[in-house]
């Protein structure tokens, strides 16, 4: 009987550890490639509910990101800080909301991305992705970032919001450390939208 539990346990806690350990050797991995990124630029496609916008965005460490999605909405997203804004161009109206109350302040924040992976079990691993689940400061939203395998770039994540509305943001042909003169400006319009 002792001899069963033994080969039970084996056949068990074997597996999962070489799997675990695999894991914190691709994490170990990422974080170094992850310390030397300074900016990624990208495109990308956004899926919410039913809806799916593409566009183009360029991430700057620390805390800066503007994406311009396709369509004639000329609808951008500009974090700069601790100001998250998003921009109607074809409406000329401008959005103000606060980086803290969004999953862009874990995203946009290395130090806090590094810190929170060295301390992070929840890894899933599926179709040469990684997918490691970030704790919420408030328990009001989650964060999913998701890792290739097999280059450790990010590809992507996934949040859910206050609304309990999942967007999946996927990143697609991502350049690491380019040359970018993006100044991040906020248009000014004024209230009868003429720019200012």
């Amino acid at each position: 009987m002792l001899k069963k539990i033994i080969i039970f346990l084996t056949i068990f806690f074997i597996p999962s550890f070489a799997y675990s350990k695999n894991n914190n050797a691709l994490i170990e991995k990422f974080l170094i490639k992850f310390k030397s990124i300074n900016n990624i630029e990208f495109d990308f496609t956004q899926t919410t509910n039913d809806m799916i916008e593409n566009g183009k965005c360029f991430l700057s460490y620390p805390k800066k990101l503007i994406c311009r999605y396709e369509g004639e909405e000329g609808k951008e997203i500009i974090v700069k800080n601790d100001a998250l804004v998003i921009i109607k161009r074809k409406f000329q109206r401008v959005y103000y909301y606060r980086v803290a109350n969004s999953p862009f302040a874990t995203i946009l924040d290395k130090t806090k991305i590094i810190n929170q992976i060295k301390n992070i079990n929840d890894i899933t691993t599926e179709n040469n992705l990684l997918t490691i689940s970030f704790a919420s400061d408030e328990n009001s939203s989650s964060l999913d970032l998701i890792i290739t395998k097999d280059t450790l770039d990010i590809a992507g994540w996934k949040t859910t919001g206050y609304d309990a509305q999942t967007v999946n943001f996927n990143i697609l042909n991502s350049r690491i450390n380019v040359e970018n003169k993006e100044k991040f400006e906020i248009p000014n319009f004024d209230l009868f939208g003429n720019r200012n």
